[in-house]
């Protein structure tokens, strides 16, 4: 007899995952990469066991794939392989607590349709390999508590390490399912060998721990210092249109969870969705937050959904489906939208008077006509392009050039670490506004160089509609002590 279950995963469960990784497929080789996905392409041409923004698993995902190419599938190949999968263990973790196939088939259609855009592209973002794990560890986690085998901990440890490399977000996670082993109806469990679950996880995230010990902390202290900026308790800071979508998904999370996860009494599922929750309600009084935080969360909720879906009767059943499918219909829109030619898009746009601009258009086609332009005025001066914006530098790195990040910005260090420091007698620099709005930046340029003047002004189109403004300064003759003006407090790191 199978320990997860009578019969093996559902057709209808593969199919429906299959489905949506046919449409992610088609959808990454199609889209651009976003200006966070180049940056994490970035992190790994240069393999580490830590960066300044986040912990290395994403940075390793992309480059088990790099075998492929460079391109945008190839980039995304593996968090959409990692989402699958997530569906499938959160299939699974359902079918356990409920005993039957339904809950199963429910809960990863559920997760495999959950109206996020970014998740239905299979963006190559840190929550690909962070869901995978998330879901892995409930799986793993009822398993231990059915089954309690030093394999089944090992594994389970393994999945909280994973969730840990992926996000410090790992962290609720990790407390959640310690908390549920020290209630009293499974406090047993540490007999039977629980404690090699967090001693696997502690095995797992060490080399993370050396690299930042190695590191100056950079990476914790950018996580818990420079990232997020706390001020005081304020009520109008949840009006701040980020932090209302996320304060408002919250409270609609706590609700669903009181009926699908709380009344039921599956505890494990509350204890990994909810406390992190509730922080993240509390901290949006003190500081910006996002929603995309609360995916893992939502994960184990979809769990509980599932369930409580499965065991409705039909026509409750059909209401629910009902109620899901708007904001699933919009997000499939948005990705349909940007995946289909370009003439097709500007026939939309001009359709609807450019009013599908704001909730449809996006801008990842701007950086390929970039880095041609950036080639063609930097190469016959013998120019190299430097900026102030990570987001600038990995877009036209993925598209061929090697650009150098100088100024202030937190990524100069890392930069720096992997290309030369040497400044070059001649440089193009692109930035997203004009320098003369950045006063600090238009310093810096003229203390490093002896001669600064501007340069063209390149903008750019798409599907007939305005698509983005770079602008370029040409900048030579750099003094004695430029690189050291131009990184700034990072030239030492």
């Amino acid at each position: 007899m199978r320990k997860d279950g009578d019969s093996k995963i559902p057709r209808a469960a593969l199919l429906i995952v299959a489905l949506a990784t046919l449409f992610r497929l088609v959808a990454a080789a199609r889209i651009p990469l976003t200006e966070d996905e180049a940056y994490y392409w970035s992190w790994s041409r240069h393999l580490a066991f830590g960066y300044l923004d986040h912990p290395p698993a994403i940075a390793w995902a992309i480059a088990s794939a790099s075998f492929l190419g460079r391109s945008p599938l190839a980039v995304r190949l593996p968090s959409i392989v990692f989402e699958a999968l997530a569906a499938l263990a959160l299939g699974r973790t359902a079918r356990l607590l409920a005993g039957n196939a339904r809950a199963e088939i429910a809960a990863a259609t559920i997760f495999t349709l959950l109206p996020e855009p970014r998740l239905l592209i299979g963006e190559a973002l840190p929550d690909g390999p962070f869901l995978f794990f998330w879901a892995l560890t409930l799986w793993m986690a009822v398993r231990a508590t059915k089954w309690p085998t030093p394999r089944t901990m090992a594994l389970l440890g393994l999945a909280l390490g994973g969730a840990l490399l992926s996000r410090y977000f790992g962290w609720p996670l990790l407390a959640g399912v310690v908390a549920y082993s020290l209630a009293p109806e499974h406090r047993s469990l540490w007999k039977r060998g629980f404690w090699i679950a967090p001693l696997v996880a502690a095995i797992v995230y060490a080399p993370f721990i050396v690299w930042n010990a190695t590191h100056d902390w950079i990476n914790l202290a950018f996580t818990l210092v420079n990232r997020q900026m706390p001020h005081a308790f304020s009520i109008g800071s949840i009006f701040y249109y980020s932090t209302l979508r996320t304060f408002a998904v919250g409270l609609v999370l706590w609700v669903v969870a009181y009926y699908t996860v709380i009344r039921p009494r599956y505890t494990l599922l509350a204890w990994t969705a909810l406390p992190f929750a509730s922080l993240l309600l509390l901290l949006a009084f003190f500081e910006t937050v996002e929603s995309y935080w609360l995916l893992g969360p939502l994960a184990s909720l979809c769990v509980g959904i599932g369930i409580a879906y499965a065991r409705r009767p039909q026509r409750a059943r059909r209401m629910w489906a009902l109620l899901w499918a708007p904001p699933v219909a919009y997000s499939l829109a948005a990705v349909i939208f940007w995946v289909v030619p370009q003439g097709l898009q500007a026939s939309i746009l001009r359709a609807s008077h450019e009013g599908l601009k704001g909730p449809l258009f996006s801008s990842v086609y701007v950086y390929q006509p970039l880095a041609a332009q950036a080639r063609a005025l930097a190469a016959p001066r013998g120019a190299v392009v430097l900026t102030n914006e990570y987001e600038i530098a990995s877009e036209l790195a993925f598209n061929g050039l090697s650009p150098l990040i100088v100024g202030s910005a937190p990524q100069v260090a890392q930069w720096r670490m992997w290309n030369s420091g040497s400044i070059p007698e001649r440089a193009l620099v692109l930035t997203f506004l004009p320098i003369a709005r950045t006063p600090g930046f238009e310093r810096l340029l003229e203390h490093a160089f002896a001669r600064v003047r501007s340069g063209p002004t390149l903008s750019y189109t798409f599907a007939g509609t305005s698509e983005g403004t770079f602008y370029s300064t040409w900048c030579s003759r750099p003094v004695r002590d430029a690189a050291v003006i131009l990184y700034g407090r990072f030239n030492d790191m």
